[in-house]
């Protein structure tokens, strides 16, 4: 399986796995062995080891001496409207999502070009702007050749990558924290200077388990969320 090596190899077996959990496996299912996994992944043992140690402490597995990795639980149901995409939230609500380009620039990162795209979200309700998320989205350029030519205020950034790369945004790691808006997110996101925010951190990967984007979302108050956790 191929792993974006300028990326967290760890991270990206994590996120792999659970994948896989969610989408092929039940409680109690035997998975691949250390070594399998290493050799899967083209990576050393420790790094499996490592993450393994990640799925366990989030409960997703159970390891057994001497017999290996179980499914300990399935999948968890999160709703950050952000990671199915934006455009799709705000049509189930009946709105219309409205997106404005703060920045764009391509970085070299070990000789890649990464293309960089900050955008504020807003939702139209009865003529109103409301102000969501302000997101910076990271792209390996060599994957989505031409993608920093697409006019993204006006085209969804997850539809053109289904429709024109085939590509079909699926799972998140996230981290989630707490951060104090400074002076230009207050200002977009229309909150006070060190008003306490909620942003999301983190890789989005597809079927897969590639990754599609680097991703980081910073959450306005106007934002609600749905959370299931299993238990």
């Amino acid at each position: 399986m191929y792993l974006d090596r300028n990326s967290n190899l760890r991270a990206q077996i994590v996120s792999a796995i659970q994948n896989d959990i969610f989408t092929n496996r039940k409680v109690g299912d035997k998975l691949p062995s250390e070594a399998e996994y290493a050799e899967m992944f083209n990576v050393t043992r420790s790094t499996v080891q490592k993450a393994l140690k990640d799925l366990e402490q989030m409960n997703l597995i159970e390891k057994v001496q001497g017999k290996g990795s179980f499914v300990h639980q399935t999948k968890p149901h999160v709703k950050l409207f952000n990671f199915k995409g934006f455009t799709d939230y705000a049509h189930q609500i009946g709105a219309i999502a409205v997106n404005k380009i703060v920045s764009t620039e391509i970085v070299k990162e070990n000789g890649r070009s990464l293309y960089k795209l900050r955008r504020l979200r807003l939702i139209k309700t009865d003529q109103k702007l409301t102000p969501m998320t302000l997101d910076e989205s990271i792209i390996d350029l060599q994957k989505f050749p031409k993608l920093d030519q697409y006019d993204f205020s006006k085209q969804s950034l997850y539809e053109v990558i289904r429709q024109e790369y085939k590509v079909y945004p699926s799972t998140s790691l996230l981290r989630m924290s707490a951060i104090s808006a400074n002076k230009e997110e207050a200002q977009m996101l229309d909150c006070n200077e060190h008003s306490a925010l909620l942003q999301a951190e983190g890789i989005v990967h597809d079927q897969s388990g590639e990754v599609v984007e680097r991703v980081k979302v910073i959450y306005s108050h106007y934002a609600e969320f749905d959370l299931t956790l299993g238990m």
